[in-house]
């Protein structure tokens, strides 16, 4: 055609061109002869209105008039008015010509060695690009735009790949050249693929809530949403691989980020105890000689269960504590640390007596906590706190804890 489409030929010519191709026509199965029709209300949803103006149904007549006479569609009128446009099945490889669109054999087989590229790189991604091609060839359509799976799966294997921390902005610009992306479109995409096709079951074990699933499944490809970093106070002395040795004390507390720590060479702990504590705010108020602190902020990722694995294995005669809130998720985050590292970690400041003592300070448990609850109870773990709890269905903050017994 000469003169350019307008919007209403165009969405017409798309929207039989689909019938087409999701037809058995297209498939080779039909056993009858198929004809692929629209109602004018389809493209011009006000065409069959009392109110619209007649200038325009009179201009919308016309352009699908101008289709008629270039032989792409027959117009089949009732009452003087369309009743629809039915394909011409002699021009429907015109169609594609004149709105620059690639047939849906073309865009499959363009989709499927997408996938086929991915093959190999993870046994996550296999199951992935797998099911999407068997979609494929049954028929169907694969579970993302060719463009979206694309980009899905680049940042996919970006993940997979990835050995150092990174921010989810950095991560955003790398691979999808936009700083807000990520966030806007594929970070909850992605965490829903990586849940369903990854083995996270013990990792997320007592986490309901998604935006916490979410950060901490991606924690373990170490993306985060802005620097962590580990805080030491104690009595100690950090030897790194360039030499330089530091000596800290109980008032000079330390943070170093995580890709600082790659270089620490050896740590040496001249206290008794070591402690691991779940809240910054408890962290600062510790203060016991006895003990050298750990403050891991955000999720413990594998990074940071391997930094406390090397910190062990320069420190095994210690006795390895970890202090956190009294209620379900500060034991399911002992029991986290005790499956990522094999440190043989002991609660502290957690028990019973203490529920007891801050009794005013409580507060009621909520139904996922007494979900989590009863579920280490029934694990046989943490017996008489869980006993308590479940009981008097309260729960304590460790903050109260840490001021309280400051001395």
């Amino acid at each position: 055609m000469k003169k350019r489409l307008s919007e209403w030929q165009k969405n017409t010519m798309e929207q039989l061109l689909n019938q087409y191709e999701n037809s058995k026509t297209y498939c080779g199965k039909n056993r009858v002869t198929q004809t692929f029709s629209i109602v004018p209300s389809k493209i011009f949803d006000e065409y069959d209105s009392d109110f619209t103006d007649i200038n325009l149904i009179h201009d919308f007549e016309q352009q699908m008039k101008e289709l008629e006479e270039k032989e792409l569609i027959a117009v089949k009128w009732k009452s003087h008015v369309i009743e629809k446009m039915i394909a011409n099945p002699e021009k429907l490889v015109v169609y594609y010509e004149l709105l620059g669109r690639k047939e849906r054999y073309q865009l499959e087989q363009e989709q499927i060695k997408l996938y086929q590229e991915y093959f190999g790189i993870h046994v996550m991604l296999d199951c992935f690009c797998e099911e999407q091609i068997r979609r494929i060839e049954g028929g169907k359509k694969a579970e993302f735009p060719a463009e979206e799976a694309y980009k899905i799966l680049r940042l996919w294997k970006f993940l997979i790949e990835n050995q150092e921390e990174i921010l989810e902005r950095e991560l955003s610009i790398a691979v999808l050249g936009d700083s807000k992306s990520w966030e806007r479109t594929y970070c909850a995409k992605l965490y829903r693929l990586l849940k369903r096709y990854g083995n996270f079951e013990e990792l997320l074990l007592g986490v309901d809530d998604e935006k916490e699933a979410t950060r901490i499944i991606l924690a373990e490809y170490h993306v985060v949403p802005n620097p962590s970093f580990i805080y030491f106070k104690g009595d100690a002395e950090l030897t790194f691989t360039d030499g330089q040795i530091l000596r800290i004390n109980l008032n000079m507390p330390v943070a170093f980020t995580e890709k600082t720590l790659r270089n620490l060479k050896k740590i040496i702990i001249f206290t008794p105890n070591v402690m691991t504590v779940e809240n910054l705010t408890s962290f600062n108020r510790l203060s016991k000689k006895d003990s050298f602190y750990i403050f891991l902020s955000g999720y413990h990722n594998r990074l940071k269960q391997q930094l406390l694995l090397k910190i062990y294995n320069d420190n095994k005669m210690k006795k390895w504590l970890h202090f956190g809130d009294i209620d379900p998720d500060g034991f399911y985050i002992i029991e986290h640390l005790k499956r990522g590292t094999g440190i043989p970690f002991e609660p502290v400041h957690m028990g019973t007596n203490f529920l007891k003592k801050y009794d005013s300070y409580t507060k009621p448990l909520t139904e996922n906590d007494l979900k989590k609850a009863k579920a280490l109870q029934q694990q046989e773990k943490y017996g008489d706190v869980m006993e308590y709890m479940l009981r008097e269905k309260k729960k304590l903050e460790q903050e109260i804890i840490s001021w309280k017994e400051r001395d």
